[in-house]
């Protein structure tokens, strides 16, 4: 296999991470990855947080650790208000990136990293002209960005006006949607993951289309071999479409 022909997947991190860091927190997924002759590149989102963008408080020393390490990234700032949420640096630096690395294959994101990728995956077409759709994009604890739906009972919530579009797939859309989320996760509890894969589910209708998994921890990605194999296997079955 040339190296043309080396299926590539583009990793985005999550808040407060850097592109090493997810490398490490991923692990697991990664090299069954590596063994399936499959390229991995993780990169870093633009955003360099100060202590005052954090959506809680953190103390002093913890804080300078994390700048330290350099782990005060994000790809884009935090907001309760869904609407207030700009996402275009973000956006704007992996464009970048897949123009002058890519085409890729697929894309891999984690929490606020999902998001991104999520919008990138229905998007891909028009942000890089002449990119193919993904074969496979991984959302792993992804959300969307919601607010509630004026129209309906109080609780009822709709994809705030803003990112609709965005956050809208072609129901024509071949790309393998694969959903990991955690049972007892606190920072994006399951349930927006889930509102997010019915926004798939309702547009594919194809049920073999939308895949999703669930692990028994929090806000993390699954590393034990027995949760992560059948996933791996199911990106590398959607490479080789």
């Amino acid at each position: 296999m040339t190296a043309a022909q080396i299926p590539k997947l583009l990793f985005l991190h999550g808040f407060l991470q850097n592109g090493k860091v997810f490398s490490e927190k991923s692990s697991g997924i990664r090299k069954l990855l590596k063994k399936a002759n499959i390229q991995c590149d993780y990169i870093d989102g633009p955003v360099l947080l100060e202590k005052k963008d954090l959506p809680f408080v953190m103390d002093e020393d913890k804080w300078q650790a994390t700048v330290d390490a350099q782990l005060n990234r994000a790809w884009f700032y935090h907001s309760e208000i869904s609407h207030e949420l700009d996402i275009s640096e973000g956006i704007k630096t992996v464009v970048d990136h897949i123009k002058a690395n890519g085409p890729y294959d697929g894309i891999v994101g984690f929490s606020q990293g999902a998001a991104l990728s999520t919008v990138i995956t229905n998007k891909i077409t028009e942000l890089v002209p002449g990119h193919p759709e993904f074969k496979v994009s991984v959302i792993i604890s992804g959300y969307s960005f919601t607010e509630q739906d004026p129209s309906k009972p109080e609780g009822e919530l709709r994809i705030t006006e803003k990112y609709q579009d965005s956050f809208t797939p072609a129901t024509n859309m071949k790309t393998k949607i694969i959903f990991i989320y955690g049972a007892a996760d606190q920072a994006v509890p399951n349930v927006r993951s889930k509102y997010l894969k019915a926004i798939y589910e309702n547009a594919l209708g194809d049920i073999d289309q939308v895949k999703a998994y669930e692990h028994p921890g929090g806000h993390m990605v699954p590393n034990k071999k027995d949760i992560i194999r059948p996933i791996v296997e199911e990106i590398t079955k959607s490479l080789q479409a």
